[in-house]
Parts: structure tokens; sequence; C-alpha cells
């Protein structure tokens, strides 16, 4: 009986386990959305911008330049990016960007906190 219970108790902690991961990978996701849906929103109006102009810089570029083009300096980027620095950190600036866009949570939690207009009744005059 000793084995069953250990074996229940275990069964019984990688479900546990196994839905903590699922929650936070739903979590990632749902933050990622949110993430973006405030870059729509122009919760950061800086970034927003930013966005703006990243995205108005790629239309001239693509508008200019032709994609057959684009395609092969990407390529050789890519191929040739170990070669050129072999200890150089891969990174994504898309990810990078919206790491810096707060979510849903972030903004509520970050809120300024609005002044009383009614004077305290406390302060002395």
């Amino acid at each position: 009986k000793e084995s069953e219970r250990k074996g229940f108790m275990n069964k019984l902690y990688a479900i546990q386990e196994v839905c903590v991961s699922v929650q936070n990978a739903l979590d990632e996701v749902a933050s990622f959305g949110e993430r973006i849906k405030n870059t729509i929103n122009w919760t950061v109006p800086f970034l927003s911008w930013l966005a703006v102009v990243a995205l108005c810089v790629c239309t001239v570029i693509l508008y200019l330049i032709p994609l057959r083009y684009i395609v092969l300096i990407w390529g050789i980027n890519k191929f040739t990016k170990k070669l050129r620095s072999p200890y150089a950190i891969d990174n994504n600036e898309v990810l990078d960007f919206l790491s810096r866009v707060p979510s849903d949570v972030q903004v509520v939690k970050y809120q300024e906190l609005k002044q009383d207009p009614t004077p305290s009744p406390n302060k002395r005059k």
C-alpha cells in the first residue's frame, strides 16, 4: 500500500507541474497579445511612435529596393553572422521591443495615483 500511495502522490505532483507549466505558457501568450494591443492603443506613446516610424522606414525600403535584393542581403547576413562575430548573442528585435511595452497587468499595477481634488480635513491652513 505504501508504494501505491507514493506512486499516486508522484502522479499527482506530475499533474500539478504540468498544469503550472501550461498556465505559465498561456500567461506568456496572453501577455504577448496584450503588449501588441497596448502598442496599437498608444498606452506608451513613445514606443508606439517608434513602431510607426520603423514601419514607415520598412515601407520606404520595400518600395525602393526590390524584394530579391532584400532577401539576398538577409540570407548573407544570416549565414555569415557566426563567421563575423562567433561570440555574439542572438536576439530578436521585435520581442525586445514588445518586452518594453507593458501588459494590461503592468499598466494597472504601475498606474499613477490620482490626487484627490478635495482638500483633506486634517490639513492646517
